[in-house]
């Protein structure tokens, strides 16, 4: 009897062992798609879309619900890929399943997202030797690589010099591990301001010379016609004035002179001037332009002298 109770226990310890190390049997025939790539930036992935055939049930969108798929009564789940559970590149394997059986397929994680570059502003200006080195002035990030782990290349920073005024474009580039690649324009402007002011302050003085210089030449010429038509004036004050018969005195006289004028052809026009620089002023030359204009006989004027600046000169007798 012992013996009996032995071998029933041998016999249950062999047929646990032999039902846990196999696995259910694979009783349809699931067809996948050819290449399966997935990429890590994907938000969400719906693998149902992966199988393209269950038995002789071709998969179609109204097969396919959430993450499961319905074909005569066969129902498939499929794995959940959300963004965040695909933790490296390179084969992963996809398990499907059909109530107990288990279908897999291997699927390539890829990355396809740019690195990120982050500068403060894409202009960027210092005074004359303060800026530092130019990885002070921006980072990089990547939705899968570390910082420390992504190439970055700064265009033309061999020609920036921080010890001498001028703008300077860059171009910072990154790469990440799987070849993905970003750039962004970086504008360094180095001044001086303090030579700057310099500058401004000594142009400033330097238009102010120039302007003062051409008042000066301005006023100079200004004088100079002045004393031009002075001199003109002071000639035509010498001048003889004319008269083809019979000239009018050419002392001052007033109204009340009793001193005869001998009367000009009244066929000849005369003309006579009474100027200031002969001795008359404002009262006495039209007094003295109209006693003669009286005395003559003829008809006449007596027309106030100005010249060119509007200056009073005298009067101007002309008989007709």
């Amino acid at each position: 009897m012992k013996k009996l109770e032995r071998l029933c226990c041998v016999l249950m310890m062999f047929l646990t062992l032999v039902g846990c190390s196999s696995s259910t049997p694979q009783t349809h025939d699931v067809i996948f798609q050819d290449s399966i790539r997935i990429d890590l930036g994907d938000e969400n992935v719906n693998t149902a879309e992966y199988v393209k055939r269950i038995d002789s049930y071709p998969i179609s969108g109204s097969s396919i619900d959430g993450n499961k798929i319905h074909v005569s009564n066969i129902t498939m789940v499929c794995p959940s890929l959300k963004k965040g559970n695909l933790e490296k590149l390179g084969k992963q394997e996809l398990i499907y399943t059909i109530g107990d059986e288990k279908y897999t397929v291997e699927a390539n994680i890829v990355d396809s997202v740019k690195p990120v570059i982050n500068v403060k502003d894409d202009s960027l200006t210092f005074e004359v030797g303060e800026m530092k080195g130019i990885n002070n002035y921006y980072s990089v990030s990547d939705n899968y690589d570390a910082s420390k782990n992504i190439k970055v290349k700064v265009k033309n920073i061999d020609k920036l010099n921080k010890n001498k005024t001028g703008t300077y474009k860059l171009v910072i580039k990154a790469w990440d591990t799987s070849g993905n690649t970003a750039s962004k324009k970086l504008t360094v402007i180095i001044k001086d301001t303090k030579k700057e002011q310099e500058e401004k302050q000594k142009e400033e003085e330097r238009k102010k010379e120039e302007e003062k210089k051409k008042a000066e030449e301005e006023e100079k010429q200004r004088e100079a016609e002045r004393q031009q038509q002075q001199q003109q004036s002071a000639q035509q004050s010498q001048a003889p004035s004319t008269n083809t018969n019979n000239s009018v005195s050419n002392s001052p006289a007033t109204s009340n002179s009793s001193s005869p004028t001998q009367q000009p052809s009244s066929s000849t026009p005369v003309t006579r001037d009474y100027l200031f620089s002969q001795g008359y002023d404002m009262s006495s030359a039209p007094s003295a332009c109209q006693s003669a204009l009286m005395a003559s006989g003829r008809s006449g004027s007596c027309t106030p002298l100005q010249d060119s600046n509007g200056i009073y000169l005298g009067m101007r007798l002309v008989l007709n």
